[in-house]
């Protein structure tokens, strides 16, 4: 009898944390109202990094605008990361914002065999990074 309580009881006990953290939901798709929201968000916290001043650092600075979207997005978002290491605590949440608001755009399933790699892209210093970035969104 004991076994059989106890055997319903671990049973129970799934039941209850199955129903508590449930299975992960899919992301949801962004309406297109939202993409722009969050596309001029972007580009308006990156204007706030314009004076970010920076002349050790080098960024692979993609210009590929039109077949490679989603390759130029991705290596941008990737060089976000390392300019979150170095910019100043109180940039660091622009940094965080940008890089939140451009996720929604990646396409993990795209693959085109033509676009560059992030790493064959060109390093620049800080200012051309943030320009070519800057037209990359307000192209999108």
């Amino acid at each position: 009898m004991m076994c059989k309580v106890l055997i319903f009881g671990c049973i129970a006990a799934v039941i209850l944390m199955t129903a508590a953290y449930g299975a992960p939901l899919e992301k949801t798709k962004l309406s297109p109202a939202q993409k722009e929201e969050h596309l001029r968000a972007s580009i308006k916290d990156l204007a706030l990094l314009k004076d970010f001043n920076n002349n050790f650092l080098d960024f692979y600075t993609p210009n590929d605008k039109r077949e490679c979207n989603h390759t130029t997005l991705a290596c941008f978002l990737k060089e976000l990361k390392v300019l979150e290491q170095d910019v100043e605590e109180k940039d660091k949440q622009v940094v965080i914002n940008i890089k939140k608001n451009l996720e929604d755009f990646k396409d993990p399933d795209f693959s085109n065999p033509t676009c560059k790699k992030c790493e064959s892209n060109e390093k620049k210093k800080f200012p051309e990074f943030h320009q070519e970035m800057t037209s990359f969104l307000q192209s999108m």
